[in-house]
């Protein structure tokens, strides 16, 4: 399975989760479909076991979201419900993130919103989030690049322009 294959499935099995449970948005019998069949792919057969969502290796640098600005870490571990993310400073528990993660061999970058679950900021500093919210997905060309972020976020209101008297 490629990291692309992971990133796609994960990314609509929390779309179509935040669809239905987050927007109240009714899935028609396709989406419910989907969703139950990745559901089952990305959570396991339910056979009982410690851990109900298989975690997946991906070794990645990762940006996220933390109050003041942005930081970066290494993904430990990644399933359809979240991931461990190594780094240095992790946000406090309960704290609301945005991760990117990036695909560079396809060219696209998804952002999460998450939620710091667990956090350890002495030996092995890192995180563990949840998926919580809508998530995103763009396709990128290789050569745009506006820094830390591959596009621009457009957040809010579109800048006023100055009065030209």
């Amino acid at each position: 399975m490629t990291t692309r294959n992971v990133l796609e499935m994960i990314f609509e099995y929390q779309l179509l989760r935040a669809k239905q449970d987050r927007l109240e948005v009714p899935l028609d019998d396709d989406e419910r479909a989907r969703l139950f069949g990745l559901g089952r792919l990305l959570t396991g057969d339910g056979t009982p076991s410690p851990r109900t969502m298989p975690r997946l290796p991906f070794p990645k640098t990762v940006s996220f979201t933390m109050p003041g600005g942005f930081e970066s870490g290494e993904v430990k571990n990644l399933s359809g419900t979240g991931l461990a993310i190594a780094t240095a400073r992790p946000p406090v528990i309960g704290a609301r993130v945005i991760v990117r993660l990036l695909d560079e061999a396809a060219g696209c970058e998804y952002f999460f919103p998450c939620r710091v679950i667990w956090a350890r900021r002495a030996n092995l500093p890192g995180m563990g989030l949840v998926f919580d919210g809508v998530p995103t997905r763009n396709e990128y060309l290789a050569e745009e690049s506006t820094g830390v972020w591959r596009r621009a976020m457009r957040m809010g209101d579109p800048p006023r322009e100055a009065n030209v008297a």
